[in-house]
């Protein structure tokens, strides 16, 4: 049980511990987390930790979900003043949203999308719905384009019949399924530019290569094929 004297350091204890934690991840990678190694620089004792976090699994289970929150947020604010925008100008800014976020929080992203952490797994029942619904945001602006008649889906190969009906159950869709095929087709494509980039994969790339362009062009050509460039 926390001390007096510790609580009045540290009022909203749950919120610093994730702090820490997200600290610990900045300097040493999301395998790291030690909840010990957390409680010391809190100065407080390891049982205050377990209160709120039983096991460093829940940490982590908790800093997931804060990460895809924080994502969906970024993600949601981008679409907040494009009412009147055309499609494509709504799936760009969602586009350019994640990179900026992936960009100033390069571990969080990391933590949901890159290497797993040694013996940990996420609980789908906990991490699924936050993660499910970043996703619905391109699914919701790609809905609109089809139900305006300008998402090109005519000739379209169709995906794996089965992997996209889990993707409609996992999303609860209920438009066409070709919608989602080109969301996960599309998060597949940024998401790639992102992982490549935050870690430092396009190192490689002249000085005088500008990598936004490279991300705008590659973009706007994804909305090109999709029907959705200059529409």
């Amino acid at each position: 049980m926390v001390r007096p004297k510790q609580k009045e350091q540290h009022p909203d204890l749950e919120n610093a511990i994730k702090e820490v934690a997200r600290s610990q991840m900045i300097e040493n990678g999301s395998a790291s987390l030690s909840l010990r190694a957390i409680a010391r620089a809190l100065k407080i004792t390891a049982p205050a930790i377990y209160n709120y976090f039983p096991s460093r699994d829940d940490l982590v289970t908790a800093l997931i979900v804060d990460a895809y929150n924080s994502l969906g947020d970024a993600l949601r604010l981008s679409q907040a003043s494009l009412q009147k925008a055309s499609d494509g100008e709504r799936v760009f800014a969602s586009a350019r949203a994640y990179r900026n976020w992936a960009l100033a929080h390069p571990e969080e992203y990391n933590l949901i999308f890159g290497t797993p952490i040694p013996n940990y797994h996420a609980p789908m029942e906990i991490t699924g719905p936050a993660a499910a619904g970043n996703m619905s945001v391109l699914i919701g602006v790609l809905h609109n384009a089809w139900q305006d008649g300008v998402l090109k889906t005519e000739g379209v190969l169709r995906s794996t019949p089965n992997m996209i009906q889990a993707w409609i159950n996992k999303f609860g869709y209920e438009g066409d399924p070709v919608v989602v095929q080109f969301a996960m087709a599309s998060w597949s494509q940024i998401h790639g530019m992102l992982s490549l980039e935050i870690n430092g994969h396009f190192a490689a790339v002249p000085d005088d290569v500008d990598v936004d362009d490279f991300f705008e062009v590659e973009i706007r050509a994804m909305l090109t094929r999709m029907g959705l460039e200059g529409e």
